[in-house]
């Protein structure tokens, strides 16, 4: 499995878990599964950080220097725009994601108000991640 294979299959699977946790949690009253969705957001969030950090959308791996100076991005290269490059927004909102899951997951455990509210929205802005993904993956078809 490549580098690219992991950037958009890891963050597919760890949104179907969490939304499917936290949705089997609620309707079920299980506290420990209302807990998992939030702690596998906060992983996504992470894993984005990390990938991020670590260079996985660096412009250096795209475009030589020589394509830089000469400008040769004036031409239209949208169909050749890498896999990395079409989900780092997704990234972005993973980031965004965990970090508004932190809150649902400390109101989870002190079975505080607005648990669920942090929840659906942390649900819901990683949902627009995983969209990226889709659409990229699918060419914007």
């Amino acid at each position: 499995m490549d580098q690219n294979t992991l950037l958009y299959t890891l963050p597919q699977w760890l949104i179907f878990a969490a939304i499917t946790a936290s949705i089997y949690g609620w309707a079920e009253q299980k506290k420990i599964f209302s807990m998992i969705g939030p702690l596998l957001l906060i992983s996504l969030g992470i894993f984005a950080s990390f990938a991020i950090f670590r260079g996985s959308f660096s412009s250096f791996t795209y475009l030589t220097p020589e394509e830089i100076i000469n400008e040769e991005l004036s031409q239209d290269i949208s169909s050749e725009i890498p896999i990395g490059a079409k989900i780092f927004p997704a990234y972005l909102s993973f980031i965004f994601s965990g970090i508004l899951a932190l809150p649902a997951f400390i109101l989870q455990w002190k079975n505080k108000k607005f648990k669920n509210t942090f929840m659906i929205v942390s649900g819901l802005i990683s949902l627009i991640g995983f969209f990226i993904i889709a659409g990229a993956l699918h060419g914007g078809k």
